[in-house]
């Protein structure tokens, strides 16, 4: 196993405290550094209020294009916007990264798949605007936290005819060159998880339709399990949990991790002992020039490939 080391600003898994979707919060709009732009509330796809995303970057022109990552936020699918990484993302585009912000639809907007269709679409419009922004297509990573990490986990695993929705865009690809992803779920059918989580897992496969049969649930979470998809020809991953995490239990990350092993996959655990849900932020400031090398390596340094 490698050991790397990782930063992040954490939003939690179950953020809200009901289970009902509320739309995209604009309270709290962070002023980004003088060295930075950032666009607000741009549409990848017309019809949603959730449909939207911002776009960070740098003000300073390049003469390359740059490397570009996804940022996704959590909320147990019931909470959460596309301003909440805004920080994290000022700090990736001052290291030379434009960065996007999606939000999605939430359980209460629509069940599994929804959630990730739009997270898909979201790559999609990136890579489709490269030219815009100035974005090499070929060079797009992606970091979610616990929500949106097991979204970005699983957008990376699902090939490209896979969850890729009705939405914007549909000629341009949604993989992925790099993925990290903290506090995410393995496995939504594993046996052990927190009364909540099941709950909430159940509650994403179901949406509105409360006559849905078992049997068909428990096909939908399969579904939006990242274990589902486990497989070899996957970009570079890094995995992040806490083995003390009260709200995503850490068994099902353990198993995915080790039949992603077993296949030969390029993916690295971060497996802290001491660590709860908020394990990124709890260990502080040697993390984020960690996960910029790891996206340096991935992304900056990996060559362009033609297609």
């Amino acid at each position: 196993m490698k050991y790397l080391t990782l930063i992040v600003l954490w939003s939690g898994l179950f953020q809200s405290s009901s289970l009902f979707a509320f739309p995209p919060s604009k309270t709290k709009i962070p002023t980004p550094p003088a060295d930075i732009i950032f666009e607000r509330d741009i549409p990848y796809r017309e019809g949603h209020e959730r449909w939207v995303l911002n776009v960070i970057r740098p003000k300073a022109d390049s003469t390359q294009p740059r490397a570009a990552i996804v940022l996704v936020h959590g909320g147990g699918w019931t909470g959460g916007d596309h301003y909440r990484f805004s920080k994290m993302g000022f700090q990736l585009a001052q290291a030379g990264y434009v960065v996007i912000t999606p939000t999605y639809r939430m359980l209460q907007d629509k069940p599994f798949p929804a959630c990730l269709h739009d997270v898909k679409n979201s790559i999609r419009w990136l890579r489709a605007h490269a030219k815009k922004y100035n974005v090499d297509p070929d060079k797009i990573g992606a970091y979610g936290n616990s929500a949106g990490g097991t979204l970005v986990l699983t957008a990376a695993l699902t090939k490209k005819q896979d969850f890729e929705g009705k939405g914007s865009h549909q000629n341009v690809s949604s993989e992925l060159q790099a993925v990290v992803c903290s506090g995410a779920v393995g496995n939504m059918l594993h046996p052990n998880h927190s009364k909540r989580a099941a709950f909430v897992y159940r509650k994403l496969a179901i949406g509105k339709n409360r006559k849905l049969p078992d049997n068909e649930i428990k096909k939908i979470m399969r579904q939006a399990s990242p274990s589902s998809y486990v497989r070899k020809d996957v970009c570079p991953i890094i995995l992040v949990h806490g083995a003390k995490d009260k709200v995503v239990f850490i068994d099902s990350t353990d198993e995915f991790f080790k039949a992603m092993q077993k296949v030969g996959a390029d993916i690295n655990y971060l497996r802290f002992e001491d660590g709860s849900h908020g394990v990124m932020g709890q260990k502080g400031a040697k993390t984020m020039p960690a996960m910029l090398q790891f996206f340096e390596k991935h992304l900056n340094q990996a060559p362009h490939h033609q297609k």
